[in-house]
């Protein structure tokens, strides 16, 4: 007997399937939970450390090589990425999967602070951070006016920046690109 054959003499069969079909998928439909921006734990820490006026040469040897050095005897890392700039040190750590990253957070912080006496007297304190999505902005405003730079900056700081941190949920306003006196 084909499904045919089976459809046109039992239609009562093909609609009882149907129906159970439809209320599996209904259940499964409430069932299911998603999230826009899912918890993704991405096992990557930021150590960034100023060093005003600094040549990228100066920077690599007086700052990111100590930091390196302090840092890779942490377990369960992967990788480190070193870059210099002028007047900036920046080294990325990525630690496997199986590491647990607020331990490495915490691990990678003390070893930092042990390196900061190392460090040269006008390098700032270095400031570890872990990569986390959950920290990405998720809004970009973009503003322009007819005012003077200087008086729109400052409009910007006394009116705008405080009522968007008012809003429930804001984690912080940064100001970008604009005319500081």
């Amino acid at each position: 007997m084909t499904v045919t054959e089976l459809a046109i003499k039992r239609p009562t069969l093909i609609v009882v399937f149907f129906l159970a079909l439809g209320v599996v998928g209904i259940f499964g439909y409430y069932q299911l939970r998603y999230e826009l921006l899912p918890k993704i734990n991405i096992p990557w820490v930021n150590i960034q450390t100023v060093y005003p006026g600094a040549s990228p040469s100066e920077v690599e040897n007086s700052v990111t090589r100590k930091i390196e050095d302090a840092v890779s005897t942490i377990e369960k890392i992967t990788n480190i990425y070193a870059t210099s700039y002028e007047g900036l040190s920046i080294v990325s750590i990525e630690f496997s999967r199986a590491a647990e990253i607020d331990v490495a957070v915490s691990e990678v912080q003390r070893k930092v602070n042990a390196a900061t006496m190392f460090l040269p007297r006008d390098a700032r304190t270095p400031i570890v951070q872990k990569f986390s999505l959950e920290e990405a902005p998720t809004l970009r405003l973009g503003v322009t006016s007819n005012m003077l730079p200087r008086e729109f900056y400052q409009f910007l700081t006394d009116q705008i920046q405080p009522t968007f941190s008012k809003i429930a949920g804001v984690g912080q306003v940064s100001l970008i690109g604009v005319d500081i006196r």
